[in-house]
């Protein structure tokens, strides 16, 4: 990321949104997930942590709307750590794995993260 004024990043630690019961906390990870495709500009990126580097993986409810993202050109980056703790690195869909060096360097140049 090239560090512009107006960037933007999510990052995403959970595959669920709040605290609570998952069914619905997936459903709402799922719906922000829709509504980010929904608006003119898209994210510079998104960065998958931990239980969220589900939603880019094979069975992702949220895996169509990752990659129109991707397609309109929001980086979709997923820490590669955690995809081999979960075991699904070779269930990646969509983006590209990560590292938590490129992952703080994104952090450190956005001009606004917001955390999920």
């Amino acid at each position: 990321m090239d560090g512009k004024a107006d960037s933007l990043v999510y990052l995403i630690n959970a595959e669920q949104l709040g605290i609570g019961e998952v069914a619905p906390g997936k459903n709402l990870m799922n719906n922000f997930i829709y509504a980010l495709t929904q608006h003119s500009t898209v994210p510079d990126a998104i960065l998958l942590l931990n239980t969220g580097v589900r939603l880019a993986t094979v069975g992702s409810d949220a895996l169509g709307n990752l990659k129109k993202l991707s397609e309109r050109g929001c980086q979709i980056l997923s820490c590669g750590m955690c995809l081999n703790y979960y075991e699904a690195a070779d269930r990646l869909c969509v983006g590209r794995v990560s590292n938590m060096i490129e992952i703080t360097g994104i952090i450190a140049a956005a001009a606004r993260t917001v955390t999920l």
